[in-house]
């Protein structure tokens, strides 16, 4: 099975416009992502998908492998369904580009979920203790069956331990993604679907369509850049790792 590591990364963003390129400990914020990713081995290859020529030139300058796409995409999965299209793999990881600390043993995580033939679409979630983050709407958060099945993703709390004096366990959903890549391309091809739109969470045009989303658990956690005030909490966990190592 082949494994492609895709990290979308795109200039223009309403909160936070040229985010790829933002300067982290004196390197580009997507130099770190993709330094992650390239840690973890069992990845046979690794892109960034842009479509910015701006991005494009800073990763050719740090010699990593990108992707033109168009400029017409809305989502992140969109845009890894155009670079699947136009290479040759079997499972694609979406690793997010605005996530500088991420773990490479959570890339790996959602790559062992393949190992069961009949998932096509997969990602993690993490236990929530904090009372203010279970409640955040900022936070999505998600139920799984037994199987760890997803069966919804919400960015109110759920389950809403409103009965009972035993509280059933709350889980933010981690927001990296792996797709078989048939499933990818169809996935790409449907329309937003009621609850996506309402919930604003991409995941849910899946589950209302049928698409079961297999979700492991993770104890791993990073640190997502969403705002320039982040960077600065960015920074000191690199700076606190590297003198660690």
């Amino acid at each position: 099975m082949k494994f492609i590591g895709i990290i979308p990364a795109r200039f223009k963003s309403s909160r936070f416009p040229g985010k790829p390129l933002a300067q982290i400990c004196g390197r580009p914020m997507i130099w770190w992502v993709y330094r992650q990713a390239y840690q973890v081995e069992e990845l046979d290859e690794i892109y960034v998908a842009t479509d910015d020529d701006r991005i494009a030139q800073e990763c050719r300058r740090w010699d990593i492998p990108v992707l033109m796409t168009s400029k017409e995409h809305e989502t992140g999965s969109d845009r890894v369904a155009e670079a699947a299209r136009i290479t040759d793999g079997d499972v694609y990881i979406n690793i997010q580009g605005d996530e500088p600390t991420i773990e490479p043993e959570m890339i790996r995580e959602v790559m062992r979920i393949f190992g069961d033939g009949e998932v096509l679409f997969a990602t993690l979630k993490r236990e929530i203790t904090d009372e203010e983050e279970m409640r955040a709407p900022s936070t999505v958060k998600v139920v799984t069956d037994e199987k760890g099945n997803a069966l919804y993703f919400s960015r109110s709390p759920i389950p809403s331990n409103l009965k009972g004096k035993e509280r059933a366990r709350i889980f933010r959903h981690v927001g990296i993604y792996g797709y078989r890549r048939e499933f990818l391309l169809r996935f790409a091809e449907l329309p937003p679907s009621e609850l996506e739109i309402g919930e604003g969470i991409e995941p849910l045009r899946a589950l209302e369509r049928g698409y079961p989303i297999r979700v492991a658990e993770t104890k791993y956690d990073s640190i997502g850049v969403d705002l320039p005030e982040h960077i600065e909490k960015a920074e000191q966990f690199i700076r606190e790792k590297e003198g660690k190592e």
